[in-house]
C-alpha cells in the first residue's frame, strides 16, 4: 500500500523536474530558425549552427572571409540569438570554418 501512494508523487516529481530541465534546452529546429532569423538569409547560406554544449554555439562558415564577417558581429549575434531564444542559455559563439552539410 505504501508503494502505490508513493508513484503519483513520484511521477508528478519527475515531471516537474523533466518541465524544468526542458525549459534550457535549444532544440536544433530552435537554433536553426534563430539562427537564419539574426545573421539573414545571405549569411546563413554560408553559415550553419553545429552543436551547442555548454551555453556554447558553435558555428561553421564556408570559407575565411565569412568567419572574419562573422567574427566581427559576434556581440550584435550573440546578443540578438539570445533574445530570440528567449532566455535560454546562450553564453557565446564559437565560428569556424568547416563543413555545411
Amino acid at each position: 500500500m505504501a508503494d502505490e501512494s508513493k508513484r503519483p508523487l513520484e511521477g508528478l516529481v519527475k515531471s516537474i523536474i523533466g518541465n524544468f530541465a526542458g525549459k534550457e534546452k535549444l532544440t536544433e529546429e530552435e537554433i536553426r530558425s534563430a539562427w537564419s532569423s539574426v545573421v539573414g538569409e545571405k549569411a546563413a547560406k554560408h553559415s550553419r549552427p553545429r552543436s551547442f554544449t555548454d551555453s556554447r554555439l558553435i558555428v561553421h562558415v564556408d570559407d575565411s572571409s565569412w568567419l572574419y564577417e562573422l567574427t566581427t558581429q559576434k556581440k550584435y549575434i550573440l546578443n540578438n540569438l539570445s533574445s530570440e531564444l528567449k532566455g535560454k542559455k546562450l553564453k557565446d559563439i564559437t565560428f569556424r570554418i568547416g563543413d555545411l552539410r
